[in-house]
């Protein structure tokens, strides 16, 4: 007996012995690819779940019958497929070819769910197979074209009264900001006046396809462009969220895309596109005071003059900003501090309830509140805790200012002020890694090379002349 166990734990440590081989064979690019799509494959069996009719759904149940089954095979097939064919074929699993296969891949655990979802709602009732606040951004572009102020006004007479949640309070507000709106009323004038069916995924799914294609911009080396796209596309908890309309990657589009912008000294341009984000999300909004400091800070001003003529890009931004949001606020003030703040941070008449992972979800547990819509001082804890982090982050971007330490300060800064608010969502923990995940990638490329002994060529790709941070 004890001569069989020897041989089954000889057997196991060869196993363990090939594994660990085989994965510190594999290149930078298979590896975040063999973790990223291997496990979001197993997470869709039953964590990756979905707006339906009437409850949240497994992903794979968007698809009727057999072809279910099929789309978790084939899903499984790619995302296993990619660090096969880069153990197996080596050099010859090609850039353009490790490029089409992630394509791939992206395309089956996202395009593909995505379009299922908006042919379900379209062919059923509008308002299922969407998420609340795609379908509140809908109808508030409706209410502005009507001549309504989308804060002032309740949605009691639009679909998303029949939306499966209970005394719903987006219901009675608007709790956007205004940009998401005011891009969508083009479209939504003009398919409502084409008689066609309008879904804010049209929009959603682009600016997701949009950032994906602006972050190899980011990188030089081809397989850091592999793997900071898979890190951001395949980010498990971010990109179920786009199937079922959430905006996060609208407002990811605009700031990546300022990121980039920046990087090339298009300091105006980057700033306005960063600035875009902020009119659309409060999340982008805290980036706004660590853009300022990262525009004098490398400039290295010796006088007030110098600072001020430093901060000369962030004009068109600060138009932007101005043309957004001052027609609702000199309309109506109350009625926007009361969707906008009041119903996020408590205190208004239809307070949003206490949900998520965060802190507030703790507190709930534990009995420190005794229910979900109860009035609690998070904003004051999220100040607390928050702004000494951004002040500390800020001060280190003073003295090394560099987009990673930007990127660092303004992550961490909005992880603690979300995390302590009211309700901190898993699209929020997302949207924070998707932020942070080019940070190492920066910091890889700032460091001088290294020579050490070389297990496997890395895929290196033509080299796209990129300015130093």
């Amino acid at each position: 007996m004890g001569a069989a166990y020897r041989v089954i734990i000889r057997a196991v440590e060869r196993l363990a012995r090939g594994l660990l081989e085989a994965w510190r064979g594999l290149s930078v690019d298979a590896k975040v690819v063999a973790v990223l799509a291997g496990g979001n494959w197993l997470l869709l069996f039953a964590n990756h779940t979905t707006v339906a009719a009437t409850s949240d759904e497994t992903i794979w149940r968007l698809f009727p019958g057999v072809a279910g089954p099929i789309f978790l095979l084939v899903a499984g097939a790619m995302a296993f497929g990619y660090p096969w064919r880069d153990r197996r074929s080596g050099a010859s699993f090609t850039p353009r070819r490790r490029w089409l296969h992630l394509a791939a891949i992206i395309a089956v655990f996202v395009v593909i769910p995505t379009i299922a979802s908006i042919v379900l709602r379209e062919t059923g009732k509008s308002y299922t197979y969407v998420h609340d606040g795609a379908l509140m951004i809908e109808e508030a572009s409706r209410k502005l074209l009507a001549g309504h102020n989308p804060y002032a006004t309740d949605y009691l007479d639009t679909p998303l009264y029949y939306w499966p949640m209970v005394n719903n309070p987006a219901l009675y507000h608007l709790t956007y900001f205004p940009f998401l709106f005011l891009v969508t009323i083009p479209f939504v004038w003009l398919f409502d006046h084409l008689r066609i069916f309008w879904d804010q995924r049209y929009l959603y799914l682009p600016a997701y396809l949009g950032t994906l294609a602006i972050l190899p911009l980011l990188a030089k080396r081809t397989d850091r462009k592999i793997a900071l796209v898979a890190l951001v596309g395949l980010n498990p908890q971010l990109f179920p969220f786009v199937i079922e309309g959430r905006n996060d990657f609208f407002v990811l589009l605009f700031l990546f895309g300022g990121i980039a912008l920046l990087q090339r000294e298009r300091r105006a341009w980057g700033a306005l596109a960063i600035a875009a984000a902020a009119a659309a999300k409060l999340h982008a909004l805290v980036l706004l005071p660590f853009l300022v400091i990262y525009l004098v800070a490398t400039r290295k001003p010796r006088t007030v003059n110098d600072a001020l003529r430093a901060l000369t890009p962030l004009i068109p931004a600060a138009i932007l900003l101005a043309v957004t949001f001052a027609p609702f606020l000199l309309n109506d003030w109350d009625a926007f501090y009361d969707d906008v703040v009041r119903y996020n941070a408590g205190g208004a008449a239809w307070t949003y309830p206490i949900s998520g992972m965060g802190f507030s979800a703790l507190l709930l547990q534990l009995g420190v509140i005794s229910f979900r819509q109860a009035d609690f001082p998070f904003a004051a804890i999220e100040i607390a805790v928050a702004l000494p982090i951004a002040l500390y982050t800020m001060y280190r971007l003073w003295r090394e200012p560099t987009l990673a330490r930007m990127l660092w300060g303004y992550a961490l800064t909005l992880l603690a002020f979300l995390f302590f608010g009211r309700y901190f969502q898993g699209n929020y923990l997302g949207y924070i890694l998707a932020v942070a995940s080019a940070i190492p990638i920066f910091l890889a490329e700032q460091r001088p090379a290294k020579k050490t002994r070389a297990r496997r060529a890395p895929v290196v790709g033509p080299v796209v002349a990129t300015p130093a941070e």
